[in-house]
This record gives C-alpha cells, structure tokens and sequence, in this order.
C-alpha cells in the first residue's frame, strides 16, 4: 500500500562539482510535517546534498521523486510552483530591492499576482516589516533580513521547505525567532522540511527525524532519542 504522507525521496544519489563527487549513493525519504535535519562536520557533504535536492548542482546517478515525479536535473526554476522554497545560506535577499518588490517577485515566481490579502498575512507573522516595506533590503539588520527571507516562502504558498543553515551568523534572539517560526509552521501549516544545520541544539530540538552526513555518505533516519543512546553513538559516530 502506498505511503500518502510521503514527500520527497531521494534514491542513491550522488553529485558533486566538475569530476569531484561529494555525496555517494545518498538514500531518504521525507514524509508530510517531517523535519528532517541533516547534520555532520565542515565539508561532509551537508549544503551538496541539499543543493543536488534543488537542482543546484549536478546529480551524477541516482534520482529524486517529489510527490511521485521524478525531478529532472538542474531544475531550480521549476520549484516553487512544484511546492518547493529554498533558503541558501544568507537568506533570499537582493540588497537593491525593496521588501514589496521582493514580495512581488515572489508571487510572479509563483504565476500569482500580490494581493492584499497575501501581503497582510506576512505582515501578520512579521509586524515590523510593515514599517519597512519601501525600505531597500541592503539597510535591512540580520534580523530584519531573515524576517524577509521567511515572507518570501509565505508568499510562494510551497509547502516543502529546503533550509541551509538557516541560523548561520545570526544573535541568539533571532536563532530563538528562527526556532519558534519553523517549529510553528511545521505544527500549525503541516510544512515537511529538510533542515542543514550547524547549530545541534537547533537541529535536535527542531528535527523529528535526523541523519548524520560522514564523508559523503548518509546513516539511516534516527529520532533525535536514539542519539543519545550508546549503541547508536559506537556505530554511527565514533567508528
């Protein structure tokens, strides 16, 4: 019988950049509501394997299945109308645009045209931002522009959500905002997301799956419980 919750699934790719391979035979699936967080040292393969999801970079073998079809490869401008938002590190700013401009956009990339109703629900969420609309995103403090970034994926209306290091160089105020926001959404709207992150503390208390990159290579799906027990801890991260 088929799974109906499952999202995305990523079958025994591996990618990489020119003739370096990175990831090897990378297997997982993602279902409805999951986070999913993908953690692992500086240069294991984390933002590749995120960024070979979303088309970013070349997918050598292997393939990846959204909602039951296959995704060709290099194919970043086909996401968000498939239902998928990608967050690179640093955000989804243009620092010469206004946030209204970066909402329309947004909605243009969606086929939609910004109505007022759509603008009012991210101000909902992000009340500062009103004061802020006409404001070019370049004068926008780290806070500000992660607030943008997130109205931006409330404006493409996706329902996956891939996140690389999203908490990256951010005050510990904004990485609670960042925390509670995802962790409401997932709750609230049911959003699955794939989660790259560096900050264990944010990836075990956001994640209700995680998976461990070493070497270019993926461990199985865990609960973030099963970590902190022996058995898993000799096979998976001190071998």
């Amino acid at each position: 019988m088929p799974n109906t919750d499952l999202i995305l699934q990523v079958d025994s790719i591996s990618a990489g950049y020119g003739h370096k391979s990175v990831l090897q035979n990378a297997s997982f699936t993602l279902n409805k509501g999951e986070v999913l967080s993908i953690i692992g040292q500086n240069g294991s393969g984390k933002s590749t394997l995120l960024k070979a999801i979303g088309g970013l970079v070349q997918v050598n073998s292997g393939k990846v299945i959204y909602k039951s079809d296959q995704l060709p490869a290099l194919h970043p401008h086909l996401l968000i109308r498939k239902g998928i938002s990608v967050f690179l590190q640093g955000g989804l700013v243009l620092p010469i645009l206004t946030l209204e401009e970066h909402f329309e956009l947004a909605a243009r990339q969606c086929g939609n045209i910004l109505d007022k109703l759509l603008i009012e629900s991210v101000y909902e969420h992000f009340p500062s931002l009103r004061a802020l609309r006409k404001e070019r995103a370049g004068n926008l403090s780290g806070g500000e522009r992660q607030m943008l970034s997130f109205g931006i994926f409330l404006v493409q209306g996706t329902k996956t959500w891939l996140l690389d290091e999203p908490t990256a160089g951010l005050a510990p105020e904004i990485v609670d905002f960042t925390v509670k926001f995802l962790e409401r959404k997932r709750s609230e709207d049911g959003i699955s997301m794939v989660l790259v992150e560096h900050n264990m503390d944010v990836a075990f208390g956001l994640g209700t799956h995680v998976i461990i990159v070493k070497d270019g290579t993926l461990t199985r799906k865990f609960s973030p419980e099963e970590f902190h027990q022996k058995s898993f801890l000799e096979t998976f991260v001190y071998n």
